[in-house]
């Protein structure tokens, strides 16, 4: 029976309009991130590095938008590397990583 991998989830709550750090956890991923916006969002979040933008700024800055229930693989080892941010109101996403 082949072993099960080692792997780290979590969530983060009270993501706001200034982006966050996903998490602090200091393991890094084999593969990359995956994140799920949280079902009960409202509004939408926006996933990109240190500095991103919720949709409401340059193209340049502004993130990945994730409605709730939708994921993404972000291909990072580093999973703090990984910000989150709203243009309004609060969300949370959960994450693991692969």
């Amino acid at each position: 029976m082949a072993a099960v991998p080692d792997f780290i989830t979590g969530s983060k709550t009270s993501i706001g309009t200034s982006a966050v750090a996903i998490t602090a956890a200091t393991e890094f991923a084999k593969r990359g991130v995956q994140i799920v916006a949280t079902l009960g969002n409202t509004v939408p979040v926006y996933i990109g590095p240190q500095g991103v933008t919720a949709g409401t700024s340059a193209a340049t800055t502004d993130g990945y938008p994730l409605q709730a229930g939708e994921s993404i693989v972000v291909p990072v080892i580093d999973p703090t590397k990984i910000y989150a941010i709203t243009a309004s109101s609060t969300a949370s996403v959960s994450f693991m990583l692969v």
